[in-house]
């Protein structure tokens, strides 16, 4: 079974947690998607019936059905025909061909003429793009189904589409609409199955807004979605939650180890992810790291068939965690990197989710302003109109200059508009390299420094000069000399996370900031980025030359957050790399203050041979084993 390809934030805060992700819209698609009941052809109308019946809690029985109903195809009515492909398309969703249901909702919009079968199309539209995450789509498919509500006389359609509602708003952050869908619903007779869906709706909203719920609330919830398996496994997954609100860790752990074994039984990849790998956060918290790997190991072996985002940030922190308190830096930094890049990419999706909201508002406020504008244009027109024809065609010029006025406003304002993101990035950015100018590279530093200091957290920057460049402009040419500066900085990139600063203070120098990370994690970073330079090819360019780089790393560890000191010291970290004999990593020490020596020979440029790179080389008295923050 397939299931909705949502992330969220990974947060220890519920109202947080719940307020960005509570990603079940394609099970409750299936609980809400039905296709009513149908007047002609009794014998293929209570087939359609039974499968509908049954499409949430027996798929086997569900396939069977459809096969029958095929069977009987040929006799089907144009109304009973739509609602077979409505079937299929719910078949096609919870099989993961999400992006074939959309093609044939749309076209079932075409082909259906009656109110009912459009309601019901465009409210399986919204929740299919909902489960693609394109939201905007989604959004703007429940305004153009909201309006068709009052003129859908089957009550369970109507509460489905208004359900279907309720979820997308959940997802878009917009909890108070939900619950007023889900109130009108639940005002007007609702079935069983509805009910169900109502509370676990309404519990999501409610850790959504922060408000807390007991747990007699939720058994209540659980006695009415007895026959719905995913319903109760969210209900128990939002109830585990609002225990670890409450500070009783154990009881969460018992609620969801309890029912673990059922939630494996549903085939349901994103909710039994997002069980083990609540487990783990809450093993880990709970002093059971033993669990805690178990549970993180699970979550991570299904996370690319689940695609839960959410599971895979928690699981891959509880791994980081579980490095960091056996004392095994290297798998230490390896997790945060992957909880980092996790975690950077679930923020990005949840803003976008958000967003979606407020943009496809705008869009319909501005399209309502528009409409009500030209509806007041042409009550005036129609006035006018009466008074005298010639004086109506007057108002009619008038209006295309208002509409061409607006639109040349429009142009410019954009022309300006792209004109300002143009002038912002080249100030920014190094025409040559693409990478922050020295200028903003040391505006990004200084305000990520000051940020590290307010935490109390380390942070550490490494510059790094290229080896004997003035040889490769003097025997190769400029052009040489850009194309290796362009390769070092694509080479280079790769390695930063997006809290890095990474920019070109000027000719063949280079520099990283890097917050959260001390001198020895940042000193292996630069090993890595050696052998990336190291491993240019610029034969297929026409480059017969080596590229190689001395990094000097300094770092907080003094309690000095000044950029001014950092990058000094760094500078001579990097020169007494040079004077080492060049291609390595020095970190800095207050040894180097008195270390002015004359640097070694320099060497000619040698052929396409590549030498190793050697190890990061620490001053005496330093601690290479200190571990990322």
């Amino acid at each position: 079974m397939s299931r909705p390809h949502w992330t969220r934030k990974s947060d220890s805060s519920w109202r947080r947690a719940f307020g960005r992700e509570r990603l079940f819209v394609f099970a409750l698609v299936l609980a809400f998607f039905g296709c009513g009941p149908l007047q002609a052809q009794p014998s293929l109308d209570r087939l359609i019936q039974d499968a509908d019946a049954v499409r949430t809690s027996d798929a086997r029985r569900f396939a069977e059905l459809l096969g029958q109903i095929d069977a009987l195809a040929e006799q089907a009515t144009a109304r009973q025909i739509n609602r077979i492909r409505m079937l299929r398309v719910h078949q096609s969703i919870t099989t993961g061909r999400s992006a074939e249901a959309i093609v044939e909702l749309r076209r079932i919009l075409v082909d259906a003429v009656d109110a009912e079968t459009r309601f019901l199309a465009a409210s399986m539209l919204a929740n299919t793009h909902a489960v693609q995450r394109q939201f905007e789509d989604s959004l703007r498919a429940l305004d153009a189904m909201l309006p068709l509500v009052e003129g859908v006389e089957d009550r369970e359609l109507r509460h489905r589409g208004l359900m279907v509602a309720a979820i997308v708003y959940n997802q878009v952050g917009e909890y108070g609409l939900a619950l007023r869908h889900v109130e009108t619903v639940a005002q007007d007779q609702p079935v069983p199955r509805t009910v169900c869906a109502i509370g676990s709706i309404t519990l999501e909203a409610k850790n959504g807004l922060g408000q807390s719920f007991d747990d007699r609330m939720a058994h209540d919830v659980l006695e009415k979605c007895a026959d719905e398996p995913i319903f109760a496994a969210f209900v128990r997954w939002h109830l585990a939650r609002q225990m670890e609100a409450q500070g009783r860790l154990s009881d969460a752990i018992a609620l969801l180890t309890r029912h673990l074994p059922e939630v494996e039984a549903t085939g349901y990849p994103f909710i039994i992810a997002q069980y083990h790998a609540a487990l783990a956060e809450l093993s880990m918290k709970a002093g059971e790291p033993a669990a805690a790997r178990v549970h993180s190991d699970k979550a991570l072996s299904i996370s690319t068939e689940a695609m839960s985002a959410e599971a895979i940030v928690k699981a891959h922190h509880v791994q980081y965690l579980l490095a960091l308190q056996g004392n095994d830096m290297e798998s230490a930094l390896s997790a945060y990197r992957l909880y980092a890049e996790a975690e950077r990419a679930h923020f990005n999706d949840v803003k976008s989710r958000e967003m979606a909201y407020q943009v496809v508002r705008h869009q319909s406020l501005q399209q309502a302003q528009q409409i009500e504008l030209l509806h007041q244009k042409n009550e005036v027109l129609e006035l006018q109109k009466r008074v005298t024809e010639q004086r109506a065609q007057n108002w009619l010029l008038l209006a295309l200059v208002l509409v061409a006025g607006m639109t040349s406003v429009g142009y410019w304002a954009y022309k300006t508009k792209r004109l300002q993101v143009r002038l912002k990035r080249m100030t920014e950015t190094d025409a040559l390299t693409g990478i922050c100018n020295r200028q903003h590279f040391s505006e990004r530093a200084g305000s990520a420094l000051a940020q590290c200091e307010r935490a109390g957290e380390p942070a550490v920057l490494v510059m790094f000069d290229l080896d004997h460049f003035k040889q490769v402009n003097d025997r190769f040419g400029h052009a040489a000399g850009d194309w290796a500066l362009r390769q070092v900085a694509d080479a280079v990139r790769p390695l930063c996370r997006g809290i890095d600063a990474f920019g070109r203070l000027g000719g063949e120098e280079f520099a990283l900031f890097l917050p959260g990370l001390d001198a020895s994690a940042a000193a292996r970073l630069a090993n890595d980025a050696q052998v990336r330079i190291q491993a240019i090819d610029g034969a297929e360019d026409g480059y017969a030359f080596r590229i190689t780089a001395s990094f000097g790393v300094a770092d907080v560890a003094d309690g000095q957050y000044d950029l001014t000191s950092l990058m000094r010291q760094a500078d001579q970290a990097m020169y007494a790399a040079k004077r080492g004999g060049r291609r390595q990593v020095r970190i800095y020490d207050s040894a180097l203050e008195s270390d002015d020596g004359p640097p070694p020979p320099v060497e000619l440029l040698r052929g396409v041979a590549r030498d190793p790179v050697p190890a990061a080389t620490t001053p005496a008295g330093a601690d290479a084993r200190r571990a990322i923050a």
